[in-house]
């Protein structure tokens, strides 16, 4: 079975299982050991860091209980925490790989521009209540649109065999609530996305030129570094995937 998972990351040490913390995937094989009556490994598309949510993980598990997928989702869903949640099951063909296939990843990154920090936004968006020219984050990222090396932005220990990507989209724009900046790509490198931002809003704060993430691009960063955003203003939108088995957990309603 395939699942599209939803997560509030905020009590999670990420999507992959570890002896140090509690994992997305530990609680969601937790769920299927219960439904299944047995140990069930489920395999993810993507490692979110600590603290990262999900509207589109994918994940993929072999399931043995004779049950529509629509009738699994209910079933599932009975069984794990209330900020954790599979929006969608269904039945690809042949042994569905999640790291293999894919087209297209999305992220977004949300901040709260709001002057005293809105505590209903508090787990899922940085607080960022100064000065923020989006028009020149936006110029500073169309910058890194296109095919490039996107060594510099990424932090070590992501052992990612090469660091080539293809960036399709990169904006900011204001929201109801605050601003987004949605990120679009064949692949991210480990942190890229958050280091990005961290970039990018230095820039929209006045504090380095439009060219800096272009610099850093072509360059590397400064002696200082990056200031890496943090954690909970990210999430993984979805995943688009190719045939075989082609979904868009983007779309999932």
């Amino acid at each position: 079975m395939r699942f599209v998972v939803a997560y509030e990351g905020t009590r999670y040490s990420g999507w992959q299982r570890q002896t140090n913390g509690r994992a997305v995937q530990s609680v969601l094989e937790g769920a299927l050991r219960e439904l299944e009556g047995r140990d069930v490994a489920a395999l993810g598309a993507s490692r979110t860091d600590a603290g990262v949510h999900a509207l589109g993980q994918v994940a993929w598990a072999e399931t043995r209980r004779p049950l529509s997928p629509d009738r699994y989702r209910t079933a599932l869903n009975a069984l794990l925490p209330e900020d954790v949640r599979v929006r969608a099951c269904d039945l690809p063909e042949g042994r569905f790989q999640p790291l293999r296939g894919v087209i297209e990843k999305t992220y977004t990154f949300r901040l709260d521009l709001s002057p005293v920090p809105d505590p209903r936004m508090r787990r899922v968006a940085v607080h960022h209540p100064g000065r923020l020219d989006l028009d020149a984050v936006n110029a500073a990222l169309s910058h890194l649109l296109g095919r490039h090396d996107f060594r510099h932005f990424a932090s070590s220990g992501g052992g990612a065999r090469t660091t080539e990507r293809h960036l399709r989209e990169a904006h900011a724009e204001m929201v109801a609530d605050g601003a987004l900046l949605r990120f679009t790509a064949d692949g991210f490198l480990y942190h890229m996305v958050r280091n990005i931002v961290g970039a990018g809003l230095r820039v929209g704060e006045g504090r380095a030129g439009q060219d800096y993430l272009a610099r850093i691009l072509r360059e590397g960063p400064p002696p200082t570094g990056i200031k890496l955003a943090p954690a909970h203003g990210l999430t993984l939108v979805g995943i688009a995937y190719g045939p075989p088995s082609p979904l868009d957990s983007r779309q999932v309603p």
